[in-house]
């Protein structure tokens, strides 16, 4: 996979994505793309693009390509005359000129356990709420992404804003994005507090390994957010890396029996809330 702008690229997959979104792209834009990201920086000249993707083609060689470039601009926004990702080059070539951050599912999958934060859902029925789900989803994946990265391996979020207000089951959901775990959860506003509950999903038998609930006062939303987020963290890097949890993060022996306690519920089949202490 690989991230430019706010795009995202699967080669593998032969998508693209922006904000999360699938977007349609044909066949030939979408090998002149690959081709240009894979030498990024570099100029790829005409003719090799001729060589690579019209072989038998010459004829119509210079309107397919001015066609298909043409199309890969308009889904990336983009302008020939001030190019954010596709520089021109006349008579010669293109050049991709945006940088680019590459990630290797192998290496998340080697390095131990991939996770993603779905979406949370705002079961208040207030549209203010759901900026507020939308931040706390946001600082959620921040907080795991800096667990310990060679063994947890979190998705981006803009490859998880896909699934909100979601009608895919988890097992579906893991299929697509090759994670092991899943962290959902709601939010539901009461007065002038805030009730947040999450829960942590194992995605090979779909059993619930931790629940927890936090209400809160919501006079500062942001201060809310990254708290119950860092809360969540300390709690997750109890259950999932315990080994390797700086001294900082570790919480009392209260937390480590309310985590068992937890554990030992979701096994039983309930998958209530539990009270987990601020």
């Amino acid at each position: 996979m690989v991230r430019f702008g706010t795009f995202e690229v699967g080669f593998e997959s032969r998508e693209i994505r922006k904000h999360g979104m699938r977007i349609q792209l044909e066949e030939k834009p979408f090998q002149i793309l690959e081709m240009l990201i894979k030498s990024a920086g570099q100029v790829v000249e005409r003719k090799t693009l001729c060589e690579k993707l019209w072989p038998d083609t010459y004829v119509a060689f210079n309107h397919s390509l001015n066609t298909a470039v043409n199309k890969l601009r308009n889904i990336l926004g983009d302008l020939a005359k001030s190019p954010r990702f596709i520089e021109t080059l006349p008579r010669l070539g293109y050049r991709f000129v945006a940088p680019v951050q590459w990630e290797s599912r192998n290496r998340l999958c080697d390095a131990g356990r991939t996770l993603v934060v779905l979406p949370f859902e705002n079961l208040s029925g207030e549209p203010g709420m759901d900026r507020f789900a939308d931040g706390l989803t946001e600082e959620m994946t921040l907080q795991l992404s800096q667990l310990n990265p060679e063994q947890l391996g979190v998705i981006a979020r803009t490859c998880a804003v896909q699934y909100r207000g979601r009608k895919k089951s988890i097992r579906e959901i893991a299929e697509e994005l090759h994670v092991d775990l899943v962290l959902e959860g709601s939010v539901r506003r009461e007065g002038k507090h805030v009730r947040i509950i999450g829960q942590l999903i194992e995605t090979r038998d779909q059993t619930c390994l931790w629940s927890a609930s936090y209400d809160r006062d919501l006079r500062d939303t942001v201060a809310v957010q990254t708290q119950v987020a860092r809360e969540i963290r300390r709690a997750l890097g109890v259950e999932l890396l315990p080994a390797s949890l700086p001294k900082a993060l570790a919480p009392g022996p209260m937390v480590h029996q309310t985590l068992r306690h937890i554990k030992a519920s979701s096994v039983q089949g309930s998958t209530r809330p539990q009270r987990f202490p601020a």
